[in-house]
């Protein structure tokens, strides 16, 4: 069962009003906290500060003293709250059900408006940048330039006269894996077997720039158990970026745009592969007008809960393959056990989860950009339980964790493959001419 909440509608009103009357429905939500310390051992900034503000009943009592006033917004006040992940394992075991994911997004768009205007190239880095990964057209032309980049020469240059070394721009290109020439898709997709249903299939921005092989698994795995899968070129960014960064408008334009190009079709279920996506989806509000007129699934999700036909066989796999638990499978979605029953399909696979899953591996989104200390420092927890565990695979169901931690192994000398669950699947698929 998806366990989810809306995007946050909490009111914005007039500008001239007092802060906490405009935002009198986010100071309600954190009412609902009563501070026990329930949440204090599933906090990863707490886990690695043991700071009461980096926590989430401390980053709670903050929300609540700046929004009534009795607190100043501070630059301090604001790093406290943007340290948070968002991964909502607070949220998964608060006994009084506190609706944190929605408190951190909604206080974070109050502090927005609140905020003297950026830096003028701040303000035009941002803009380009979410202009970018909402329109298709611009993505590609935009992933065709990073293509160029790594194929020219040109990242190597850079590295070696250390332009990429340090800064955002080194963590960016770090970050980046060899890209395939992005193409555009086709609007559907036929089915290969006996017809079992229609589904939708959700590209995202990054993913279908940066992990067109797992679309590809996904797209070949659905086809080849009966469905037809519809591909709406309409379709754009889920909106989590901006939702996160405090811009909700932005984010329910999006939905919408999303909700209109998915409607169009009769669909059974909305497929994503990346957990992010699919939990900022499955989460759209249907009073906004943004609702998608399906359930959204995760890609493992739905697969592990078909009749496979017998012909459909899987190539053995002598090898040890660790799983990474992402925060929005585990924490929002709730589905993170899809994944570890889908691949114990694979004969002879050696299959474990990766140590103290539940903790993010600090990617969340763009934190792993803008936070990048605290996002470090959880990823090597994860590099050093993936070095003890002794995997030659590691798998995830999010693109924001595979490059981070594909990155973190980059560095610390590994050579561990970071896929996709279904890639691997796909992988082992054996065709008839291999029996």
């Amino acid at each position: 069962m998806i366990a989810c909440r809306p995007l946050p509608r909490f009111e914005s009103g007039c500008s001239c009003l007092p802060v906490a009357a405009r935002h009198s429905s986010l100071l309600k939500a954190t009412d609902r906290c009563v501070m026990c310390g329930m949440c204090l051992p599933h906090c990863p900034t707490y886990h690695l500060t043991r700071d009461e503000a980096e926590s989430p009943r401390g980053r709670i009592a903050l929300i609540q003293g700046v929004l009534s006033g009795r607190l100043e917004q501070t630059p301090r006040l604001e790093a406290h709250l943007d340290h948070c992940l968002g991964c909502r394992a607070c949220e998964a075991v608060c006994p009084s059900g506190v609706a944190y994911g929605e408190i951190i997004d909604g206080a974070r768009a109050a502090l927005a408006e609140q905020r003297p205007p950026a830096p003028r190239w701040r303000r035009l880095a941002w803009h380009w940048t979410t202009g970018v990964i909402a329109d298709r057209r611009r993505l590609y032309r935009a992933a065709r330039l990073l293509r160029l980049y790594q194929r020219s020469g040109l990242q190597q240059l850079a590295r070696l006269t250390g332009l990429t070394r340090r800064g955002t721009l080194g963590r960016l290109d770090a970050l980046l894996p060899p890209l395939p020439a992005p193409c555009a898709w086709p609007s559907q997709l036929p089915a290969q077997a006996e017809p079992r249903g229609e589904v939708g299939l959700f590209l995202g921005c990054v993913s279908d720039v940066a992990d067109r092989a797992t679309l590809d698994a996904a797209a070949q795995l659905l086809t080849r158990l009966g469905y037809r899968v519809h591909v709406p070129a309409a379709q754009t960014c889920c909106g989590a970026l901006h939702l996160h960064n405090g811009d909700p408008a932005t984010a329910r334009t999006l939905a919408q745009r999303n909700s209109a190009a998915f409607k169009a079709h009769t669909l059974e279920a909305i497929i994503t592969v990346a957990s992010g996506c699919g939990a900022t989806l499955a989460e759209y509000p249907a009073q906004d007008g943004a609702a998608l007129g399906a359930p959204v699934r995760d890609i493992s999700t739905l697969l592990n809960t078909l009749d496979w036909p017998e012909e459909l066989r899987f190539a053995p796999l002598h090898k040890k393959v660790a799983v990474q638990d992402p925060c929005t499978l585990t924490h929002v979605l709730r589905q993170n056990q899809a994944p570890y029953s889908l691949l114990a399909r694979i004969p002879q696979i050696e299959l474990i989860a990766l140590p103290d899953n539940r903790r993010c591996c600090g990617a969340a989104g763009s934190y792993l950009l803008t936070q990048p200390a605290m996002a470090e420092k959880l990823r090597d927890e994860k590099i050093a339980a993936l070095k003890a565990s002794g995997a030659e695979i590691l798998l995830t169901s999010n693109i924001g964790c595979a490059l981070h931690l594909r990155a973190g192994l980059r560095a610390a000398g590994m050579e561990i493959e970071v896929m996709h669950p279904v890639a691997l699947l796909a992988r082992q698929l054996e065709t008839a001419s291999d029996r």
